[in-house]
């Protein structure tokens, strides 16, 4: 597939809080941001004119297409899979009622509404994320670990 955005599903129900395309603000180093893609797509940017162009974009199709005209910053290939990770721990964490949505799912996440890299990346992603959003003691430590020496893997390969 190469169609951009949408939920996802956790144990095959279908999940749309874990969309990156859903609108959701929150707040990193400062800066409001729309959704996870919002984020996302804004990092790409070498500018800040072109950011704050991509952050008034909107939440989803919209600025995905409108990132298609900004010239990417040189080591976006090895940073986008962290980028996104960042991003959607933001919006869970600034978000009560999706992280205690996600806090209620334990299954396989699962995507298939993108491109087969970010199908698995998004769903590593969400597991991660939702592993450390646990409360302490309910936390699987060897996913967490897993996940992030999987995004480790990843810079280090690009």
């Amino acid at each position: 597939k190469t169609g951009m955005g949408g939920p996802g599903y956790i144990d095959g129900v279908l999940s749309v809080e874990i969309d990156n395309f859903l609108p959701s603000t929150f707040v990193i180093d400062g800066i409001e941001y729309y959704s996870a893609e919002n984020y996302f797509q804004c990092c790409k940017c070498v500018t800040e004119r072109e950011r704050e162009y991509l952050r008034h974009a909107g939440c989803g199709a919209d600025v995905w297409s409108a990132s298609r005209n900004v010239k990417l910053r040189e080591d976006w290939e090895k940073v986008k899979v962290r980028v996104m990770y960042n991003g959607n721990k933001a919006k869970f964490e600034q978000n009560a009622d999706l992280k205690k949505a996600l806090l209620k799912t334990s299954g396989r996440v699962f995507f298939d509404n993108s491109t087969l890299f970010w199908c698995k990346w998004n769903a590593k992603i969400i597991e991660l994320v939702r592993e450390e959003l646990r409360p302490e003691g309910e936390r699987d430590e060897a996913v967490i670990k897993s996940l992030h020496q999987d995004i480790l893997k990843y810079e280090a390969s690009n």
